[in-house]
This record gives C-alpha cells, structure tokens and sequence, in this order.
C-alpha cells in the first residue's frame, strides 16, 4: 500500500517504518510454509491431546483456507475463532493469514448477547465455536446467532455437532485443497492489510475493534525475537487465553514467527501448567501475574525440572519484587514486565538484564522505534517524574478503528494516539503505570468495562442506580464491586445479580462480585461519578 494510502496518522512515518526495517514493502512471506520445508518434522503446535509437526500443521492450515474459499470467504473477509486453547484455534487463525482474510479472536467465555455484537460489527463471513466448553454448550447459541448476524455463511464446530452443523474435523478430512488450492496460493498479501481485529474492553460502553495489519502486528514479534534470542529452539507455554490478543499473537503468533514449538494449556491449574512447562521442555512464557505467582507455590514444583524456564513476560498488573525473587530462585528465569493496549501491543517492556527495581517499579523502556510523550490536561509535555497521559505513535500502532468516527477521536494531528493512562517516566527512561483514565477493572488477566457492565445493570427493575468498580485482590488483581442505589422499598442480593446476568448472556468474568446497596454515589459537579471516591468509601467501610 502506497504512503498517500495509509491511514492518516501513519503517512508521515511509513517510510521511515519501512527504511529502518520494522515494516515490509514486500507482499507477506508465508513464513509458516518456509518452516515446514526447511524443518518438516519439528514439533510446531501441541494441545492437551494433540501434537503436530510443521508438516502437518501446514498441511492442514493450507486445506482449512482452501476448504475457507470454498465456503465463500474471500480475502479481507473476516472469520471469528471463539475456542479455547487447542489445535483448532491456531489452524484456522494461519488459514485466515494464509488467505489474505481476517481473523478475530474470541474468548469462550462469551455469550449470545456479546458475541452478536462483535460478530455483527465486523459484519463475520465464518464461525469457529466449541461444541461445549466448561458446562456450556455453544451450539445453543447458533439460532441467535444467525439471527443476529446477517453477514455470517458458515459455522463450524470444534468437538461433537448436531446434525445441521459441521464440525471441524470432518470439514479438514475434505480435500478441500485439490479444488480450490491454486485460489489460495495465487493470493498476494499485502503488508498494510488488516491480518487481525480485536475489540477494546469497552470504556466507553460498548467495545472499539482495532485493526492490525500485518506490519503493525510482526513489529513487535520481530523486535521481541531480537530482544530476546529467540529461536527454533524455543518452546513457548500458552496458558493465556487465545481468544485474547496476549495469547493470539504472543502465544501463538510469535511461536511461530521464529520456527519453535508451541504449546497451549487450557484453563489454569498450576500443578499442571508445572507438570507440562517441565515435560515440554518451555522456555518462554506470556501470562497474568496470577500465573507466576501460583507457579512459584505449587505444591509440585520442587519434583520438576523446569531448568529450560528462563523467560516469564507479563503486563497490566505491578509486579511485587517478592515474585521476581522468587521465580529467580525456584524455578531460575527471569520476570520481564510490559504495557500495552489494543491499540499499540507492547509498548514498553523491561530487559531480562535490567535491575530489579526497574523489573518491579517500572513498566519497562519504550520498544525502538516508537516515538512518545507524556502530556498533561492541557496537552503540554511533562518533566521526568510528573505524571502525565501518555501519547505514543510508531509501527506498531493499529491501522485504526473499524469505525472512523473513532480514529478521529483518539488520534492527534501529528499522528500519536492519546492511551488514555497516566504515567510516570523516570530520568533513565522507564514508564510506569500510575493509572487508567479509562477505568478499566483487570481481573486476572481479562479486562473488565465498568461501563459496559452498568449499561447491563441499570436494566435490573430493582436498580435505580449504579456505580462499577475494581477492588484490589490478592490473586486477581482486582475483583469488580457494584455499588448500588434500589429502587423505593426494593430489596436486592448478590445472588440476584448474578442470576440477572447469566440471563442477559453476558460474560461470566464480567459478573460483579461483591455488591454494596448504598444511599447516594459521589459525583462530580457535571454528574460524573467520582470512582476514585467511591473505591475508597467500600474499601473504609463509609459507604452507608
């Protein structure tokens, strides 16, 4: 894609981006087919039951997209790839990259109400769901689904189906790619062109989808392969979920951009993680604080030899300096920390030589290539040591928004976008994170939109107003608090809240897990509510 034809806040740098080498002017090599020829039998992916060679894999990515065309996707058209972890999600995610479509990782968890949604606004061609998944069956959902999404053609399965649907098994045993493989392999990929969406956690009510193209995407897995030496001999353990961009992209995606071997573990059970980390042989790691913390504790970890272990990275949650002693001394790797966003994936990060006060006060060094600044409420720059917004542009910034409307917003003219966090930088360059203007709730990994959660509230009858906040948590990080004022005369318990949103179909993670009835909700002169006030009402117990 010429300059003139890029996205405004990327015109001005793009040659830069592709003069320095962190972008490509070339059509995207097929990296994953370069693999398999050059070492056909190296282990690419395993799941809790499966294990492919590169052979296979590519093998059965290249019948997934012709079976893909097939069907009536074409390229820049978008799949949804709602799957735990397990083989399936990584095959029809290259598929989608191997043709030239888009694919949008989604997390089981959700349900009729938000999947329609997300589904709808990127107007989805194809669907990948689980049969079931922990208690739940997917399919149930399908009727709704249909209904609500015009655009989709196709929905497979990935375990047991019912009759009029298919599953995915029996779609990738069609040789699909005897018929349709010169329409796949004639596809020339360009590197502006959007290879994922994935959706912002709703601050503002309902969930933004950003555009990565394949440049914006492979910067950071360039930088993080060269940061760090990675190599086909890496293993990289992937217990985020890959229904989120972490474990997309970095749990998948980077393990196969550098040749290793991939390994997905699905739901998180320490004891586990420790037996498959050792059996696998892992080396790397992208995970919650959450995980690190019930590593360095299970009970198991001593019968283990984890000694491959040497690189354990980790954002949006502080890192004591406890933990990053402790995973030096039981297991010997080291903890690096990073901030990103939807927007802009890794925008700083820790160095696996870097002190341990940086390590654990810090939220590491913008990546190279990336320009910033930190801001105050009139748009003025900061000293070091001030707290500020921080605004930042470089090539790994999305395309933008999927509606333009957004993009104008979150954009400045000279092309930084405005994240939303305040920061602090220290004299020798390192941020840390002081705060989300957006609000955001991070629970154990998964990022929660209070806004989004009192939208579904507020239309509970007993409710006559409602606040959402995120109390800190020992293991979680935090857990969301709804404080509430009810109607006259109403009476209301956690137990019905629950029951509320298990019947609006929204995310079980998104479920407030404490509720306090309160008479009055502090505001602002404007109306708006004082979270910050609030927090710490609950927290002292002077909320009433």
């Amino acid at each position: 894609m010429k300059s003139d034809q890029l996205p405004v806040h990327h015109r001005a740098s793009a040659d830069r981006y592709r003069r320095q080498g962190w972008w490509s002017a070339e059509p995207v090599a097929d990296t994953l087919a370069a693999f398999a020829a050059q070492q056909p039998d190296r282990l690419a992916l395993v799941d809790h039951s499966n294990r492919l060679s590169y052979r296979d894999f590519n093998h059965l990515v290249t019948r997934a997209a012709a079976g893909l065309w097939a069907v009536g996707m074409r390229p820049g058209d978008v799949i949804g790839i709602q799957l735990p972890n397990i083989l399936d999600f990584a095959i029809f995610q290259q598929a989608a990259v191997r043709m030239g479509a888009i694919y949008l990782p989604l997390i089981p968890q959700l349900r009729a109400l938000d999947l329609s949604y997300l589904l709808d606004v990127v107007k989805a061609r194809v669907l990948v769901i689980p049969g079931g998944y922990r208690g739940f069956d997917h399919t149930a959902m399908i009727d709704t689904i249909s209904a609500n999404v015009p655009s989709l053609q196709k929905i497979l399965v990935a375990g047991e189906a019912s009759a009029f649907l298919e599953d995915t098994r029996t779609f990738l045993d069609q040789p699909w790619e005897t018929q349709h493989g010169t329409h796949i392999s004639g596809i020339v990929r360009d590197p502006d062109s959007v290879r994922i969406i994935s959706f912002t956690s709703g601050t503002e009510s309902k969930p933004k989808a950003v555009q990565h193209s394949h440049n914006t995407m492979l910067f950071p897995l360039r930088n993080h392969t060269r940061l760090f030496g990675l190599s086909v001999e890496d293993v990289i353990f992937t217990p985020s979920p890959v229904g989120h961009s972490t474990g997309a992209v970095f749990g998948v995606e980077m393990g196969l951009y550098f040749g290793g071997t991939v390994v997905l573990m699905d739901g998180w059970h320490a004891e586990r993680a420790v037996e498959v980390i050792a059996r696998e042989g892992a080396s790397i790691m992208w995970g919650a604080t959450t995980f690190y913390n019930d590593l360095v504790n299970a009970p198991n970890l001593s019968n283990h030899d984890l000694s491959r272990f040497r690189l354990l990275c980790t954002a949006g949650a502080p890192i004591p300096r406890s933990l990053v002693t402790l995973v030096k001394e039981r297991i010997g790797g080291q903890l690096v920390t990073a901030y990103g966003q939807s927007e802009g994936q890794n925008i700083t990060i820790t160095r696996p030589d870097d002190p341990i006060e940086k390590v654990t006060g810090s939220d590491g060094r913008f990546q190279e290539g990336i320009d910033y600044r930190l801001v105050d409420g009139d748009g003025k720059p900061v000293a070091a040591g001030d707290e500020g917004e921080i605004h930042y542009r470089g090539p790994n910034v999305c395309m933008g928004y999927l509606d333009p409307e957004h993009s104008d917003h979150a954009f400045a003219a000279d092309g930084f976008i405005k994240s939303g966090d305040l920061g602090i930088m220290d004299e020798d360059g390192y941020l840390r994170i002081v705060g989300r203007r957006k609000e955001i709730i991070i629970r154990g990994g998964e990022n929660i939109s209070p806004a989004e959660i009192e939208d579904y509230l507020f239309k509970h009858p007993k409710i006559a107003s409602v606040a959402v906040v995120g109390l800190p948590d020992e293991r979680l990080g935090q857990r969301a608090c709804a404080a509430v004022i009810v109607r006259d005369g109403a009476t209301l318990t956690l137990a019905e809240l629950t029951e509320f949103m298990s019947e609006l179909g929204v995310a079980k993670f998104k479920y407030p897990e404490r509720l306090e009835l309160v008479s009055d909700l502090p505001r602002t002169l404007t109306g708006k509510v004082q979270r910050d006030i609030l927090r710490n009402r609950i927290l002292t117990g002077t909320t009433a």
